[in-house]
C-alpha cells in the first residue's frame, strides 16, 4: 500500500525543486518524522542543550575572573579545569545527540522510501541502532579529513565539506562500510560539485534565518537586562545574564530549535544524493513509469 502524499526521491531534481521538495516533506511527514526523532533522541538532545549551558556558564565565570585580573601572572593562577571539562562534556553531549538524531532521520527516509510512504517504525529503530557507532566514526574521519583540509587553507575544507556530505547516505542507503562511504563520495559527487554546493548553501541560509529568529527571544532579552538593569554596573557584572533562568530557558529554546534545524539539511542533502545517483543511472521504477505514460 502506497502513502498518497508520497514523495519520489528517486528522482532528477533542479536546485528549485530540491529545496521545495526538502519542504513539502517535512510538511507532510514532520509529525510522524520529528516524533520519531524525538522519542529516540529527545533525552540527549536536552543533556546537549544542557551541557552547551554548563560550557557558557562555566567560560563566563573564568573570562570574568581573567577581566578581573590586572596582574598577567594572576591570569595563569585561574583554574582553566573549569573551562576544559565543560568543552569536553559539551562536544561528547553533543556528538551523541547530533549522531542520533542523524541516523533516526535518514533511517527514517529509508524505510519511507522503501514502502512508499509507509513508514516502517520498528524497522527505523532497527537500522538507527545498527549504524549508530559506524555514523559517529563516519564522523569523526570526516572531522579529521576536514581539519587536515583546513590546515592547508580555507577553500579546501570548503571542497571536502561538500564531497563528505554525502558519505553518510552511502553508509545508509547502501550499507557501504566507513571508510567505502568517504571514498565512494569522491567518485560520486565528481561532476556534480556546484550544483550540490548550491543547494547546501542556500539550505544553510534558510536554516541561518530561522535559527536567528528562534535567537530573537534571548537577544532581546539580555539587550534589555544589559541596556537597562545594568546601565551604572561594571562591565563585567553584564557577563551575569548567563545566571539568569529565564535567559538560561530561552537559550535552551534556541539551542532545541536549532537540533531540529539540523534534519533539514539531512533531507535536502538525501534529495542531492538520488539527484545525482539518477543522473547517472535511472532507476527501474522511473523508467517503467515513463514507460506507462
Amino acid at each position: 500500500m502506497q502513502n498518497q502524499n508520497f514523495i519520489e526521491f528517486k528522482k532528477k531534481r533542479d536546485l528549485g525543486s530540491i529545496i521545495s521538495d526538502t519542504f513539502k516533506f517535512l510538511s507532510t511527514e514532520w509529525k510522524s518524522f520529528f516524533g520519531t526523532i524525538l522519542k529516540a533522541a529527545i533525552i540527549p538532545i536536552l543533556i546537549a542543550v544542557g551541557a552547551v549551558i554548563y560550557y557558557v556558564m562555566s567560560s563566563t565565570a573564568v573570562f570574568g575572573e581573567m577581566a578581573k585580573t590586572t596582574d598577567f601572572d594572576s591570569a595563569f593562577d585561574l583554574n582553566f579545569a573549569e573551562l576544559i571539562i565543560p568543552i569536553f562534556i559539551f562536544i561528547g553531549t553533543y556528538l551523541v545527540a547530533y549522531a542520533l538524531v542523524t541516523v533516526n532521520a535518514l533511517s527514517y527516509i529509508k524505510s519511507y522510501i522503501d514502502n512508499k510512504g509507509v513508514v516502517n517504525l520498528e524497522q527505523v529503530n532497527i537500522l538507527a541502532k545498527d549504524k549508530f557507532g559506524a555514523y559517529v566514526g563516519l564522523f569523526f574521519l570526516n572531522g579529521i579529513i576536514l581539519f587536515v583540509g583546513a590546515l592547508f587553507c580555507f577553500f579546501p575544507a570548503i571542497y571536502l565539506g561538500v564531497v563528505l556530505s554525502v558519505s553518510i547516505c552511502f553508509l545508509i542507503f547502501q550499507n557501504k562500510s566507513v571508510t567505502e562511504s568517504i571514498t565512494d563520495s569522491f567518485n560520486f559527487i565528481k561532476g556534480h560539485w556546484w550544483e550540490t554546493f548550491g543547494v547546501l548553501i542556500v539550505v544553510q541560509l534558510i536554516i541561518g534565518l530561522i535559527g536567528f529568529l528562534a535567537d530573537l527571544p534571548a537577544t532581546f532579552y539580555q539587550l534589555i537586562n544589559t541596556g537597562f538593569g545594568l546601565k551604572n554596573e561594571d562591565a563585567v557584572e553584564v557577563l551575569n545574564i548567563f545566571k539568569d533562568p529565564i535567559y538560561i530557558a530561552l537559550m535552551v529554546f534556541s539551542y532545541f530549535i536549532k537540533f531540529i534545524l539540523y534534519t533539514v539539511t539531512t533531507v535536502a542533502t538525501v534529495f542531492i544524493y538520488y539527484d545525482i545517483k539518477e543522473q547517472g543511472n535511472p532507476s527501474t521504477t522511473i523508467i517503467n513509469q515513463i514507460g506507462v505514460e
